[in-house]
């Protein structure tokens, strides 16, 4: 499908993923990451991985981000290779190994940080506008949230009545989301997953960008703001020279102002969007493997509990900042 040279050896599992599969692939012509996509109902999935594509390549185009490279399918451009299984259809994705450290478990270092802060920088430079906060803030988990509740209590889900207890806080969200949509805020495509899980730590300290699957529209400051707290510990215990530090580097590399004050909901949502989609999984709704469904499930509680203090910690970073200038 890639044009791949002839393998020294069968393709390995690589274990740690969540969503999709990835094998190690050992070839005479060095080493390749083949990912194997969870394919969604309706159009909707593709046209968000068209655009997450897009903008990799965009990206990988520029040279100004250390990152894997996108290997195509041969003979064509698309970095999208589809295979027909029967009924179903199956996506994959490929990428040259890069040799690195995860920064995943990696303790909070205050240069690794403002390194993540040039790479937002870089991102941003590509200017790569779509939208508005009028039309491209997520909906659908604020939306769901009293159907979600109701099926839980329904089948007697333990966490059902945890879930339900968040009712205040989504109320907040979505009166915060409709005073953003009002102010139809220009957004611009970004990475929007830039945290450890998805970064090498190089052996000279330089950071490599992996996993631009979710890249999508989003406000710049949200994008700054997440990344600075995933890399100084997350939002509730944040290392304080480690979230500054990824400000500091981003606008000595001269990214483009941001708009503190409107840093907040979105990744609050984020937050809760990611509780949604457990809730969903454990529900069973999103086609998954009884472990992987049992491993929603056990997830479920910690996330739940852990989203009101996230949300607090979060806001008041923003609040910080945006007196910080």
């Amino acid at each position: 499908m890639f044009g791949l040279p002839p393998l020294l050896h069968p393709p390995t599992i690589v274990v740690g993923g969540w969503t999709h599969g990835l094998w190690r692939v050992k070839t005479l012509d060095g080493t390749y990451a083949i990912k194997e996509m969870v394919v969604q109902p309706g159009d909707w999935w593709i046209e968000q991985l068209d655009t997450a594509m897009d903008f990799e390549l965009a990206a990988w185009r520029s040279g100004r981000i250390l990152m894997a490279e996108p290997v195509p399918v041969a003979g064509s451009d698309q970095l999208l290779g589809r295979v027909q299984v029967g009924v179903s259809s199956r996506g994959y994705r490929c990428h040259r190994w890069v040799q690195g450290e995860p920064c995943h478990g990696l303790v909070p270092d205050l240069q690794r940080s403002r390194r993540v802060g040039m790479i937002v920088a870089g991102l941003a430079r590509l200017d790569i506008q779509k939208g508005t906060t009028a039309d491209q803030l997520p909906g659908n988990a604020i939306d769901a949230f009293e159907k979600t509740v109701e099926e839980a209590s329904g089948k007697g889900m333990e966490w059902a009545k945890s879930l339900s207890d968040l009712r205040p806080y989504v109320a907040t969200l979505r009166e915060e989301f409709a005073e953003l949509a009002a102010k139809a805020v220009p957004t611009a495509i970004m990475h929007r997953d830039l945290d450890p899980k998805n970064t090498l730590a190089g052996v000279l300290g330089e950071i490599v960008l992996l996993d631009w699957d979710y890249a999508g529209p989003r406000l710049l400051a949200s994008e700054l703001l997440d990344a600075a707290l995933s890399f100084a510990g997350g939002p509730a215990d944040a290392d304080e020279a480690c979230v500054l530090g990824p400000i500091e580097g981003y606008v000595e590399s001269g990214g483009p102002p941001v708009l503190w004050s409107l840093a907040a909901p979105p990744l609050v949502e984020e937050g809760f969007r990611w509780i949604m989609l457990n809730a969903w999984r454990c529900l069973g709704h999103r086609g998954l493997s009884p472990q992987q469904r049992s491993f929603a499930c056990s997830l479920l509680r910690g996330l739940i509990s852990e989203w009101p203090e996230s949300i607090t910690a979060t806001r008041a970073w923003a609040l910080r900042l945006t007196a910080f200038g």
